[in-house]
């Protein structure tokens, strides 16, 4: 339990970061305000100009997405319009090669075949807190604010360090676009879901800002009627976020950011005769300040621009969830979680000798978890990290990278992660993409501290202080040929090799009646697989993407197949756009073959213990009336598709909803 001490301190802290939060919202509104008479409407311009799209995670510089050495995959803004969708996780559901796994704790995101804890989340560039069970809800991210989503599969540590085995999701927030712009957006959908958003963005002189805030709400969902239990929590959600950008000199920018997230989440236990209510209360604040100031060298023969890059972020997560039984009205079961991380970093990119990109960086993080449920109460980790890449064109068509990251973790020393990368272009058609990467995840506060007891069903959890980092070595190899103008192919075969994975093993009885289970690092595993993809470009308005993944993963001590995988999936896009009357519609399907679900101990996997395979398929058509309104109509599960026992697919659905833009 905390002291009086603690929670006012908690408290203290919280009011500030709201006061703060507050401050620069209000500040931003008051210059968008007193500035928009004065804003020209005519330099709005409605011609659009399509640029080949610049990516920055691969190599954590700017880059066109042609040109990087690296294999990444790309969600832009107008796709990410087209699904509808309210939170990133429905964003991601949709693109080949990335599995969303839905349950209890979230929305978890799996790539190569490796779960949500092997995926490292950013927004701009900076990690994302939070984390149940090892999943990071990806539903509790908002896409108002997004302008794209970079996706970089393979272990990417020699860049981004801990927890990066699988990949790494960077979520670029957006920025404004017009002198002055209002987007006012209302949808509804069965099971009592609102979905409301607004932004608001400023392009004035050296000024750029963007204020987005968005509200949904849904009511709990109960798939399977013969219990009390639902099984999907309603929520009810605000996020409320601002990025702006200041010009102080023609080389130096300012940058800052924030977002406040808040929910609330009911549910529905059963437990024999006993029924209880799940309340959960979630707050995360995040921010960040950096400056940016480039170096121009042009008078020197072998040097060009260099830029230097620093940043402050800061993020804090509070979770507070209660179990209340309903008949006697009494609080069986309370949790508070706070985790803080501050991280202060510096990067420096420069240009040598023409054919060399060098950037070296440094990072400082500090992580800081209070809860009930470890041990002690409250935990703190330091991390010290440095870490260099350099980029070697010796001809425009071949790019070699080689890097390296030094991690200084508090609990586990030294770790090193090197990474090697090129592409070639065969042709101007043709490019061949390889890699080779290591990665690590070092055990989190709950791997090593945990001591939880379940008092619905009575289990045990407890944590191991002696856990080692699971690491893992990566190799990538990726083909994209162009075989004629609109039709894009491209090619993804990986092989991942795991060691020290952390499971939480049963050890015995619990004191409530249940199973102990504690964590330990108890097996060595492979994932592969080939993802393939198809890209058929604007052909008489309609556009098509087809996505196929072929997995396969298996511990390599007992030959079981790793659970929740699918061997087969899919997706499949069907757009098309009339630019007369400005209809759009948008047909999107994705299939799972069978999997895993769970092993009874003879690590063998028989009938009873798969899910049955599925497909689920979503329409949504939208179209532009008065030049500002945009009206949508859509049904997500078109086949009412639904097996409460695996899965937590709600049925059919239908939607509407209607945007203003001015």
């Amino acid at each position: 339990m905390f002291s009086n001490k603690t929670r006012r301190s908690e408290t203290t802290v919280k009011w500030l970061l709201r006061i703060f939060l507050n401050l620069v919202l209000g500040l931003l509104v008051f210059a968008i305000l007193s500035s928009a008479e004065s804003i020209d409407n005519t330099l709005k311009n409605d011609d659009a100009v399509e640029l080949e799209p610049v990516v920055v995670t691969a190599t954590r510089t700017p880059q066109h997405l042609k040109d990087t050495p690296v294999i990444t995959n790309l969600i832009t803004r107008a796709e990410i319009e087209a699904t509808g969708a309210e939170n990133v996780g429905e964003v991601l559901e949709h693109t080949a090669g990335i599995i969303i796994h839905r349950d209890g704790h979230g929305d978890g995101v799996q790539l190569q075949g490796l779960d949500s804890e092997y995926v490292l989340i950013l927004v701009d560039g900076e990690p994302q807190v939070g984390r149940t069970a090892g999943k990071l809800d990806m539903a509790r991210l908002a896409v108002e604010n997004v302008e794209r989503i970079e996706i970089v599969k393979g272990a990417t540590a020699s860049l981004f360090g801990n927890a990066a085995l699988g990949g790494v999701i960077n979520i670029i927030t957006r920025k404004a676009t017009s002198p002055f712009s209002v987007q006012i957006s209302q949808n509804f959908e069965q099971n009592s879901t609102f979905d409301s958003r607004g932004t608001l963005e400023l392009q004035r002189n050296k000024l750029n800002a963007l204020l987005t805030l968005s509200s949904n709400r849904r009511s709990p969902i109960d798939l399977d009627t013969s219990d009390l239990t639902t099984t999907i929590n309603g929520y009810a959600n605000v996020t409320g976020s601002a990025r702006t950008e200041y010009q102080l000199t023609p080389a130096t920018n300012l940058v800052f950011s924030g977002q406040y997230f808040t929910q609330d989440q009911k549910g529905i236990s059963e437990n024999g005769p006993v029924v209880f209510d799940r309340l959960g209360d979630i707050e995360n604040f995040s921010g960040s300040l950096g400056v940016e100031h480039e170096f121009n060298f042009e008078n020197l023969r072998n040097v060009s621009s260099t830029l230097l890059t620093g940043k402050l972020y800061a993020t804090r997560y509070d979770d507070e969830s209660t179990v209340i039984n309903r008949e006697t009205k009494e609080t069986s079961s309370q949790n508070l979680n706070i985790q803080d991380m501050v991280r202060g970093e510096v990067q420096f990119d420069t240009k040598l000798w023409r054919k060399h990109q060098l950037t070296l960086g440094s990072e400082v993080t500090l992580e800081n978890l209070q809860s009930q449920r470890i041990t002690g109460g409250e935990r703190g980790i330091l991390t010290n990290s440095l870490f260099v890449q350099n980029e070697f064109r010796p001809i425009s068509a071949f790019a070699f990278v080689i890097g390296g990251r030094l991690d200084i973790h508090s609990e586990f020393g030294t770790h090193f992660s090197p990474k090697l990368s090129n592409m070639y272009r065969v042709t101007d058609n043709l490019r061949v993409r390889t890699s080779y990467g290591q990665g690590f995840r070092a055990p989190d506060f709950k791997n090593l501290y945990l001591d939880f007891t379940n008092v619905t069903s009575g289990y045990q959890v407890l944590g191991n202080p002696s856990l080692q980092p699971e690491s893992s070595h990566n190799w990538n190899l990726g083909v994209e040929y162009e075989v004629f103008n609109g039709l894009l192919g491209r090619i993804h075969v990986y092989r991942n090799d795991l060691q020290n994975l952390i499971e939480a093993e049963r050890i015995g009885k619990s004191a409530a009646g249940g199973s102990k289970f504690e964590y330990q690092n108890i097996s060595r595993a492979y994932t592969e697989g080939v993802d393939i993809e198809a890209v058929i470009g604007s052909i008489g308005g309609f556009t098509s993407t087809v996505g196929y993944v072929y997995l396969r993963g298996a511990d390599k001590e007992s030959g079981l197949p790793l659970l929740n995988r699918s061997t087969h999936s899919g997706t499949f896009k069907l757009a098309y756009l009339h630019l007369n009357s400005g209809v759009q519609v948008d047909l999107r399907g994705r299939y799972a073959s069978q999997w895993g679900f769970f092993d009874d101990g003879d690590k063998v996997l028989e009938p009873k213990e798969l899910a049955p395979s599925y497909w689920v398929w979503n329409i949504r058509t939208s179209k532009t009336l008065f030049k500002i309104f945009k009206a949508s109509i859509g049904c997500n599960n078109i086949f009412d598709f639904k097996i409460p026992t695996f899965y937590t697919f709600t049925g059919r659905s239908f939607y509407g909803g209607l945007s203003l833009t001015y």
